[in-house]
């Protein structure tokens, strides 16, 4: 009753062929068992990655008699104690302000430099110039040693050592090649119907960049934004290379609390701890933002 030109059903009824494997033990233990190790996997790859993290924070809020206590406690009576001397801190306080100051106007420059030049090689097409911007990028990788003396010696010539001049210049410098990279994919999604619609009613490229192609972009433009803003703010060679007291960054502050003679733990691990703050708030943004331009509706087809 169950055959079909000599075949059994299930060689034809999907749900049918597949129901010996949903009812069979050993698959499902395999399967069962598969599931398992890549939980453990991954539970472990996050508890390696997260507990340098937790530890610090857990530091940060520790008294001074629990931080090498025996055995160790993860919190045992939480004070702000530490995050209190550091902002009471003149010179780490500074130079948190110089990070926020150095970051702000990296995005501020490098996305008015961007844009433009993303934008362009977006509608220009042109091979030569995408291949000019993989050559930039394949320098942009290299290691950022081989900079730091020709750019110091650059800055002192000039008297920029020591200023937040330099470090805006040099972090757009590097921040600039890998925004127009991000840029002008985003820029290749925008309809050029829409575009041409706009040229055709009268506006002109700038009108139409404006207009048009940045507002349906935008999702990509902030996403970038606040990548370039983490890359800025996390920063640390050249602002130890090219800082001393009035520009340090509060990267390079956090070695105040690490002098020769002895660490202060808790209010190093409290600095880090602030250093993390944008981190953590500007991170899901990117998440939100990079799923791309929105132009649903805007073409009919």
């Amino acid at each position: 009753m169950h055959r079909y030109f000599g075949r059994h059903i299930s060689e034809y009824h999907p749900l049918a062929k597949s129901r010996p494997l949903a009812l069979g033990g050993e698959p499902m233990r395999r399967d069962l068992g598969r599931r398992i190790y890549g939980y453990l996997v991954s539970a472990a790859f996050a508890l390696f990655l997260f507990s340098p993290i937790l530890w610090t924070l857990s530091t940060s809020l520790k008294q001074p008699t629990e931080m090498f206590q025996w055995p160790p406690v993860i919190v045992g009576e939480p004070s702000a104690q530490h995050y209190t001397a550091i902002i009471a801190d003149k010179d780490f306080s500074s130079a948190l302000i110089n990070s926020i100051v150095v970051s702000c106007s990296t995005i501020i420059l490098t996305m008015a430099l961007s844009i433009p030049a993303a934008f362009g090689i977006s509608h220009l097409q042109k091979t030569a110039m995408r291949r000019l911007l993989t050559l930039v990028l394949a320098l942009r990788a290299a290691p950022a040693m081989i900079y730091i003396i020709p750019y110091f010696l650059f800055f002192r010539q000039v008297h920029l050592v020591d200023t937040k001049i330099a470090l805006i210049i040099v972090n757009t410098m590097f921040a600039v090649p890998l925004a127009i990279w991000y840029l002008s994919a985003f820029f290749d999604q925008v309809p050029r119907e829409i575009e041409e619609a706009a040229m055709i009613d009268g506006a002109s490229t700038l009108q139409t960049m404006t207009l048009i192609s940045i507002p349906i972009a935008k999702s990509g433009i902030m996403a970038t934004a606040i990548l370039i803003f983490i890359g800025s703010w996390n920063e640390f060679l050249f602002a130890l290379t090219l800082t001393r007291d009035d520009a340090k960054t509060a990267a390079v502050a956090i070695l105040n609390f690490i002098p020769f003679e002895g660490t202060d733990w808790g209010k190093a691990a409290a600095a880090c701890v602030l250093m993390l703050v944008p981190i953590v708030v500007f991170v899901p943004f990117v998440k939100k933002y990079v799923a791309g331009p929105t132009t649903t509706g805007s073409v009919k087809g």
